[in-house]
């Protein structure tokens, strides 16, 4: 694919997937896995490049070898975000980068991102733009998994057509339990946010935000680049 020249570039490399952002002036342009960023690369010109990265170390030098000026997050660039973590050197790159998205998205007070991937995932910002940090559980794809290893007879579940309240048999209640279970758990601690916090705007984002986006009782603004743009702002900043 031909994009435009002076093309910005941001890749978030999770624990599970890689996905990608190429921004300029006219448009911009989202995907995933190394095959498809290792053509962007080699097949356009690109201008800045950034990468965030919590889980594949070895990625760093193969795409060293193809963006050598490529910019690394890290806790000593211009973030612009008043970071409050008590940690910023442990602060995991796609939770600062989700915070500085929904801080520039806001319309006016207070922020919570949720993201719905390999963890669960609240960052909060609040109405001064300051980022005072939020929470990590397991995701739904780990909660499946460990009710599988750590038992003897539980079944590893990978997929599922329905969800529903009440299991009819072990699958089903493993769904159940584990999607109702989340579904609960994400909307008791908005309620918990918004009770604390006037004027909140809550976006969702992440791999698997597609399962609980109409779970939610609350209004959302749903974007599954969320992190990429995060990243982009941070990128801008620092060119």
């Amino acid at each position: 694919m031909s994009l435009s020249d002076n093309n910005f570039l941001v890749i978030d490399q999770g624990n599970t997937e890689l996905k990608f952002g190429v921004f300029n002036n006219q448009t911009s342009f989202f995907g995933r896995g190394w095959f498809e960023l290792k053509k962007i690369i080699e097949e356009n010109s690109i201008h800045h490049a950034l990468l965030s990265n919590v889980a594949a170390i070895e990625l760093q030098e193969e795409i060293k070898k193809l963006l050598p000026r490529i910019l690394f997050i890290n806790p000593n660039m211009k973030i612009p975000l008043n970071n409050l973590y008590a940690t910023p050197n442990t602060l995991g790159s796609d939770r600062l980068a989700n915070a500085v998205a929904i801080n520039q998205l806001k319309p006016s007070g207070n922020a919570l991102c949720i993201d719905i991937g390999t963890c669960l995932k609240f960052d909060f910002v609040n109405d001064e733009g300051s980022y005072l940090g939020g929470s990590i559980s397991p995701g739904m794809r780990m909660r499946f998994k460990s009710l599988h290893d750590y038992t003897k007879k539980l079944p590893l579940i990978n997929k599922w057509d329905t969800t529903q309240l009440i299991g009819n048999d072990t699958a089903s209640s493993i769904v159940s339990g584990v999607v109702e279970g989340m579904s609960n758990e994400i909307n008791q601690t908005i309620h918990r946010y918004s009770m604390q916090y006037s004027e909140l705007t809550i976006f969702l984002t992440g791999g698997d935000y597609a399962y609980f986006e109409n779970a939610i009782y609350y209004r959302i603004f749903a974007d599954p680049n969320l992190t990429l743009h995060g990243l982009k702002i941070i990128l801008e900043a620092n060119v």
